[in-house]
């Protein structure tokens, strides 16, 4: 090889290890001169010049969708945190960081600021499950969070990823929605009221004011006439109904036995047994005592057993027990009477929504306005299995004792 060649050969290697430094470091800022290059020298330069700015490329794009997904994680209300298998917190959203402390943590520890049993609590939570996270600040404050944690692995490191949603908040946007339903339903009973009055009205009017023969016989006229009253009183029946469902009185709150709330339901002859119908209770938590209307609570369950009653089951349950943290009262009452449509599930507690024919869609409405005046929730749920189909209401109430 000659002096000329071996001083290639070097250079040539010289600029490949450079480039091989580069990309290992992450450092895509190298680039070699060939203003004063030529031949063979010149070309294996540009070639590492464009190697080096491909990887430039595929960096930028990578730092700005990197960007670009952290800017809407940013954005979103839920708060969203990712934690390493050490503690280490590796990342938080805007919302997290406003929410929880008011400043970005290093430790999942560093969590303790803002209630000392908060980091137990988030590294005992299991994976996959919507958990109701309560906790009590250190200012006194009792904050709610739905929270579920998921796992993932980047490059071989085990990452914990935290998503948790102010139940207030929750609540709130459910309280909007159900008036917006509300709102739309009221608009479409009393449009079907008001439309034929107003039809009918001014189709007398016109043949009462016509100076020629009116068209109308005096029976065609009555029968105008009772149709007018009929909607009328149909519409004042409505504004009756959604007065009942608003005037619903402040809860007076007792201590109540669990085990006679639910004794008492037993006498209901909507559940009586026979006919192929089985009616069970199952209480694992008889002797607690909890705050609440007694006559208020019991007319909810009242209104889900019936409801269970009024369907096709030849099974019902009705359910009581504490919640895991203590912090509530849980009551089901669950059938195998077909469930509902999952369509309906939205509008299962909106005032005069029903299913059922004849109904007045008021009951569900009057057990949500009850429960959420007690401080608790209600919710249902559709249940399939191989050889039936059913549905479950659940009521949570605080333990308030």
């Amino acid at each position: 090889m000659s002096i000329w060649q071996n001083l290639f050969y070097n250079k040539s290697i010289r600029r490949l290890r450079l480039m091989l430094e580069a990309v290992r470091m992450g450092d895509f800022s190298l680039r070699f001169s060939v203003k004063e290059l030529s031949g063979e020298e010149r070309r294996m330069a540009e070639e590492i010049n464009a190697v080096i700015q491909e990887f430039r490329e595929m960096e930028r794009n990578r730092v700005g969708q990197s960007h670009f997904y952290e800017a809407i994680l940013s954005e979103v209300d839920t708060l969203q945190m990712a934690v390493d298998y050490k503690g280490h917190v590796c990342w938080m959203n805007k919302a997290a960081i406003m929410g929880l402390c008011g400043f970005r943590i290093d430790n999942l520890d560093n969590l303790s600021a803002l209630s000392p049993s908060l980091p137990k609590k988030l590294r005992e939570l299991k994976r996959g499950r919507n958990q109701l996270l309560t906790f009590t600040t250190t200012k006194g404050e009792e904050r709610q969070y739905a929270t579920t944690m998921s796992e993932m692995v980047v490059k071989g490191i085990s990452y914990r990823l935290y998503s948790m949603q102010s139940v207030a908040t929750i609540l709130k946007q459910g309280e909007i929605m159900a008036e917006q339903r509300l709102i739309r339903v009221l608009t479409h009973e009393i449009m079907n009221s008001l439309t034929p009055i107003v039809s009918l009205s001014e189709t007398l009017t016109d043949n009462l004011t016509d100076n020629k023969e009116s068209a109308l016989t005096s029976d065609d006229a009555t029968m105008a006439l009772k149709a007018i009253s009929r909607r009328a009183n149909g519409l004042i029946q409505f504004v009756e109904r959604y007065r009942e469902l608003s005037g619903i009185p402040k809860p007076v709150l007792e201590m109540v036995k669990v085990g006679e709330l639910i004794h008492a339901l037993k006498a209901l002859p909507a559940l009586a047994q026979g006919n192929g119908r089985r009616v069970e209770f199952e209480v694992e938590c008889g002797d607690r005592f909890v705050a609440m209307d007694r006559g208020q609570i019991e007319q909810v369950l009242i209104n889900l057993l019936k409801n269970a009653s009024e369907t096709s089951a030849t099974r019902i349950v009705l359910s009581a027990s504490v919640s895991e943290d203590d912090r509530w009262l849980i009551i089901s009452v669950e059938d195998n009477g077909g469930g509902f449509h999952a369509d309906a599930k939205e509008d299962m507690f909106t005032p005069f929504f029903t299913t059922k024919q004849g109904g007045q869609g008021i009951g569900l409405a009057l057990c949500r306005q009850i429960v959420s005046n007690h401080g608790g929730l209600i919710g249902a749920e559709v249940l399939s299995g191989e050889k039936e189909e059913g549905a479950r209401f659940t009521v949570r109430l605080p333990m308030r004792g």
